[in-house]
């Protein structure tokens, strides 16, 4: 019986180091419009129906992840995959981005 339970018991220690062990990465995509360009990167409008939209109507995006394509200009739509964080400031920043891509010009 004690082997058993000392048995259980590293497996229950075990399992819950590896739950904690890694941390995961949260990927969330979603489209908006330019707004406005520079070479930092972009001020944007999430599209209608965006779930980005219902934290801001305009969110800066860093240039750090922008995929080789056209260069974005303003009208613009991107698609940008991020950490799912969004800062709120005015306007709301996302910091970690994963890819930026144009989907329309």
């Amino acid at each position: 019986m004690k082997r058993f339970l000392c048995t259980l018991l590293t497996v229950a220690v075990l399992l819950s180091l590896t739950a904690c062990g890694g941390e995961t990465s949260n990927r969330v995509t979603f489209q908006a419009t330019i707004l406005e360009a520079d070479e930092s990167g972009f001020l944007v409008e999430p599209v209608a129906g965006s779930a980005e939209l219902n934290s801001s109507d305009r969110i800066v995006v860093p240039m750090t992840a922008m995929e080789s394509s056209p260069e974005p200009e303003a009208g613009d739509t991107l698609e940008i995959v991020y950490n799912g964080d969004i800062a709120e400031s005015d306007p709301a920043q996302i910091t970690t981005v994963y890819s930026i891509r144009v989907v329309e010009e």
